[in-house]
Order: C-alpha cells, then structure tokens, then sequence
C-alpha cells in the first residue's frame, strides 16, 4: 500500500540539505499575543510520525505512522526512493518494533491495555505476517544478534510472571530459546558483547543482590547484597573488551554516578567516570554506539534531558548539532553500520521532535520527518524549572509553563503532579496535556514533589509513607508559591494529574478543599487500603507497600485517613473522573467507590470509563474525547468564572472576555 509522505515534510528526494559551516536553524521567537484557541485534537492526535529506525546496512528506515487511527508501520527503501505501509492494524496500534535484518522485524502490541506485550514479526514487503505464543508477555526487544540474523535478543517473562528471562526470539518461527536459566528473582540482565548473561540483578524482599558468572554454565556468585535504601551499585552495560562493565553508584555520594567495575579484580574505579557536575542528579543510563560494545557517554535528566559524550567521535558530532540547531536537545540515535550518517531527534519544550539525517562526511543535515508537523512551536507555551521552599525548608524543583502571550500576572493555575510516585520526575520537554492546559491561559506549575526519582536516593525516601501527608504538603506549597509571587489567581487554581497525580488530585480536593476551584482525576488511586490489598499476594510486593505507603493492618487506620474516598463529604470543587476498564496498575474500583462516595453527599463530578483502555487511553478517538470533556468542565468551572472584588466583601461573578 503506497502512501503519502507531504504533510510529514518528508520530501521525496530527502532534500532538505543544510551546510553546516556556520549554519544555524533559527529558535522561533514567542509571539507578543495570545495564539488562537487550537481545538483538543490538536494535541492529542496521533503523532504523523514517530520511532524512526535504520534497518542494520541503512538502507531502509521503517517508522510508525497513523493509519485508521491507530500506528502502523511503514518501510522507506532510501535508493529506490519508495514508501509502503506494511501493516493496517484498525482495533490497536503497534507499540515498539526493532529490525531483525533488512529483511524482517519484530513487533510488540499491546491488544487490550492490560500491558502484556505480544510479539509479532513482518517482512519489510509486508508478507509472512506471524503472530507468535501470545502465552507469555515479552517486555522488551532489546538488539539483533549480527551473527544470526534469524533471531533477535527480547527479554520475556518465560519462567514466571514475576521473573525476566533474556531469551532469543527466532523471527521465523517464533521459537523461544532461554538464554540463561533464571537463577531465582532475576529482574533484570547485563550481557556481554558475546551474549552471555554475565551480570542478574536480582530483588527479594526489597534486598538487591548482583550475582555474576565469568561464562556461559558458571555457577552464578553473589558479588553484594544491599539492603532496601542502602548505598548500593549496580552494572549497567559492558565495554567492548567483555572484562570492563560500567557501572551507576552512590556509594559515597549524595547522588548516583557512572564508575567501571573490573570483573577480573573485582574493583570498582576511585572515581567516577561521569556525575552531575553540581550533584544534584542522578546519573543511571550508559550511551551505547554502534553494535560493538562502545559506550560512548551518559544519559540523564537535569531539567531535562542531557547527553554526556566522552568518546571523541561523538563528542565532534555534538558540537556541531548543537551549533545547527541551537536551543534543542539533539541526541544521536543510530549510526549506520559504516559511522557516515547518524539519525538525530531534536526536541524542546515547545518541538515534539525532528528526525534529521546527519552526514558529518558530507557536512549536511537532512530533516527526515517531523512527528507532529501541524503544531508550530512559536504558538505553543515556554516551560522552565523553578524552585521553591516546602514548608519543611526542603527545596523543591518544579517545571512552570507560562500561556504565550498573556502577562504572567493573577491567571488560572494547574497544579499538575506526575504519576508514581515514586523514581519518577517531570523536566523540560513537550507534553500535550500542558500545552492545552496553556493554549485556554492557564499557567501549569509540575512539582516534583519529595519521593520523586532523579534527585538522590535521599530525597525519594523524604517521600516515603507520606502520601497524603508530606507529599501532599509539596503540592500545597506550590499554590502558595504561586500566589504569592503573584501568578495565580487564588480563586482559579486546579489540580490536576494522573494516576498517583489522580490520587493527589483527590487529595487535594478532600484535605484542602480551600486551595482548589476544581479537580481532575485520571485513573488516579482513591483509596489507600485497596490499593495495600491488592498487593499482599507476594512478600515482596507487600513489603514494598508497608515501607513505601503503609501496611494492611497495622497502619489500618492510617491509610484510612489517607484515603480521598473516605472524606468525599470535605470536597468543596466539582471533580472530572477517569478510568480504562482493563486498568492493571489503578483498577476501576477506585473510580466506581469514590464515584458512589461523591453521589452519596451530592457532590458535583463527571464520570467517565472506557471498555479496552487500561492505565491511560491509548487509542486516539478515547483521548481526545476525555480531554475535550476536560477542556468543556474547566471553562465551565474556571475561565467563566472572574472574581470581581468591590469593597471589602462582596464578590461579583463575571464572563471572562472571548478573547482570554
């Protein structure tokens, strides 16, 4: 099936070629008006394009593409100069794939929400098709081996569903081959380049243990065991020589950093290979170039995401990406096999991404494709990182989106906490949600409240135990940041988020029903004690709850007093609720209990559930249609509503303008 590229910016000839001897791509200045009112299906369609990926000699590069409103893949041969769509999935799209060989690719798809991974595999012509033993879930389709170009390297929960097991996946057939027999809690592999496992690190009762083995059929010895919130170190990826692995540590540290780790001495290096030059990071992800076993430098996230390069190469290249193209993250994603051009994503707080081919022999860039072509990011929001003071004195960093064109003086505040809670963190990036939420004037502030991941083990434990309580207080010091400074209008602040963000929505509303003007729940955690019910089945699982919520029983009543749908009588601010009906993470229970509790006291709220979504709505028609309810419930509740002062008391209710 042939398709059409233009509205991708994907010319036929890839032409759009820029020398770079000096050459910079101009940073689009923000507009000194408000933009137009974009309709929610401006922000929440599918992207045009996205997951750019060489096939192993570059010649192909296959992507994802909207096709029936749902991604599907699609094959552009780069001599013959053609594109073809390759698969028309109509009930659900793909979710990752990754080349075999020029030949064939591995897809995964997750049919129903519920986050078990399918494996499928489809010539680049479209034929052979396979669906493969929908029995087991696969979690990850991790590298093609180069030396059999039949099979691919996944990770799969074949021995059981708690463990992972590194398996090779032959994309013929669909035979499984355990690579090494889980030694008992495995979670997770490092290989050599040689694909032996070497390194499992393996996790019983919230203790992390590193075993390691010198070869294939070794006895498998424990090199440390670290106890839960114990200073620890754990192996990341080998170096090409198979001895040197790179390892993440905070031992000795306020915050994790990249060492080397001989597996001949067992020696871990004096010092570090890379940290976070002011300490306040972590820093947990190696840069892998090419397919022999270079780690070239560090990933991690400051307020956004930033790239270390300590190879020369890739610190050549950098230097002149970041030169082109000024005011963007520009990270180099795949090489070819004979290192001329590298395919590069840039991306900003207002540009969802640029696929860009760069040929350093040549001195030229490409621009391939742009994932949404139809947003212009001089009309979208800026985003930066602020910091504040709890009420404790702890500093918290915070990502503030301010409306383009509107002075940043008394307007409607989201107050909009990341799910997790924990190990996870907001930073400077394009995000839909913010952007709608800015494009009707609102500003958003992002908290990433005490328990959030990046910043230092230290501080992710500050947030332990404390939903409700410390956490919580964060997201309230915030409004009160906002206030006072003289951004916010006090009497138009929502809070709004999803998942643990759902919960701390409801939280918000219940506890601190003074700060809100209204709420809004996405398949956000109402009560505390199911959710510690729900994982009792293993020991792990409920030790894990007892130190990071609270325990069943003997925090009963605890978690309890933590638990929005047991104070539905407190809210003061009208709610919009919703819930994917095959959710496994936050199961509809929350949605239905605190949806009874609210009608019991005649509270105002919307409701809404979707049959095939789980945790998050997928399939484009459900997103855009519950954030276009969001978009109608706060104009309703919020940007209608002015509060007029006159004299000391009285409090007229006022339209707001049309053109606010």
């Amino acid at each position: 099936m042939k398709i059409r590229f233009a509205p991708l910016r994907l010319t036929t000839g890839f032409a759009l070629l820029l020398a770079l001897a000096g050459t910079t791509i101009p940073v689009r200045a923000q507009p000194s008006s408000p933009p137009p009112e974009f309709p929610v299906e401006h922000f929440f369609r599918n992207p045009a394009i996205t997951q750019l990926r060489f096939s192993p000699s570059g010649r192909y590069i296959a992507a994802l593409i909207p096709h029936e409103r749902r991604l599907n893949l699609v094959i552009m041969d780069r001599e013959a100069k053609t594109k073809n769509l390759i698969t028309a999935f109509k009930d659900f799209g793909i979710s990752s794939y990754r080349w075999a060989n020029d030949d064939r690719l591995v897809l995964l798809i997750d049919d129903d929400g519920d986050e078990d991974l399918l494996p499928f595999a489809i010539d680049r012509d479209g034929k052979n098709f396979i669906k493969f033993d929908d029995t087991k879930a696969f979690i990850e389709i991790s590298r093609t081996d180069p030396k059999n170009p039949r099979r691919v390297l996944a990770y799969s929960n074949q021995t059981h569903r708690d463990r992972v097991d590194p398996v090779w996946l032959d994309v013929k057939t669909g035979k499984v081959t355990v690579i090494a027999a889980n030694p008992g809690d495995v979670r997770s592999w490092v290989l050599d380049w040689n694909n032996v496992a070497r390194f499992g690190i393996a996790g019983r009762l919230l203790e992390q243990t590193i075993l390691y083995r010198d070869k294939a059929g070794d006895d498998w010895k424990t090199l440390a065991t670290f106890a839960d919130g114990e200073p620890s170190w754990r192996p990341l990826a080998f170096a090409g020589d198979n001895r040197t692995v790179y390892v993440t540590s905070n031992i000795g540290r306020k915050t994790f950093a990249i060492y080397t780790y001989d597996t001949v001495t067992r020696q871990r290096s004096a010092e570090p290979v890379f940290a976070d030059p002011e300490d306040r990071y972590d820093v947990t992800e190696v840069i892998i170039g090419g397919t022999e076993g270079k780690v070239v430098g560090a990933r991690y996230i400051s307020d956004r995401v930033t790239e270390v390069y300590w190879d020369p190469t890739y610190q050549r290249r950098q230097r002149i990406l970041d030169q082109a193209l000024p005011g963007l993250v520009n990270s180099q994603q795949l090489v070819t096999d004979d290192g001329r051009q590298v395919l590069v994503i840039s991306r900003s707080d207002r540009e969802p991404g640029v696929y860009y081919l760069f040929d350093e022999q040549n001195k030229k860039i490409e621009e391939l494709a742009v994932i949404r072509p139809h947003l212009d990011p001089a009309t979208l929001a800026p985003m930066k990182a602020i910091r504040y003071r709890a009420r404790d004195g702890l500093e918290i960093e915070a990502m503030l989106t301010l409306p383009a064109g509107r002075t940043p003086r008394g307007l409607p505040l989201v107050i909009n906490p990341h799910g997790g809670p924990f190990g996870v963190r907001d930073e400077l990036r394009y995000n839909s949600e913010v952007q709608l939420f800015a494009n009707r004037g609102f500003a958003v502030l992002q908290p990433n409240y005490r328990g959030s991941g990046g910043y230092g083990q230290w501080f992710e434990q500050r947030g332990y135990r404390t939903w409700g309580r410390a956490m919580q207080d964060d997201l309230s010091d915030a409004v009160k940041w906002a206030v006072e400074t003289g951004l916010a209008d006090p009497n138009r602040v929502v809070i709004a988020g999803a998942s643990y963000g759902g919960y701390a929505a409801m939280a918000g509303l219940t506890f601190t029903p003074e700060l809100y003007a209204a709420g809004v729940n996405y398949v956000g955690v109402t009560d505390l004690k199911l959710i510690a019910s729900q994982r009792r089945s293993r020991d792990d699982r409920k030790l894990w709850t007892k130190t990071r919520l609270g325990d069943y029983y003997e925090d009963a009543d605890e978690l309890y007093a933590r638990s929005p749908v047991n104070f539905a009588q407190q809210i003061q601010a009208p709610v919009i609720m919703a819930y994917g009906q095959t959710d496994p993470r936050v199961t509809r229970e929350h949605g239905d209990d605190m949806r009874a509790a609210m009608s019991k006291h005649g509270k105002e709220f919307e409701f809404l559930i979707e049959s095939g979504e789980g945790h998050g709505f997928r399939k484009e028609e459900n997103a855009i249609a519950f954030y276009t309810r969001v978009d109608e419930f706060l104009k309703r509740h919020v940007l209608a509503k002015v509060d007029v002062k006159i004299g000391p008391t009285e409090v007229l209710q006022l339209p707001a303008k049309s053109d606010e």
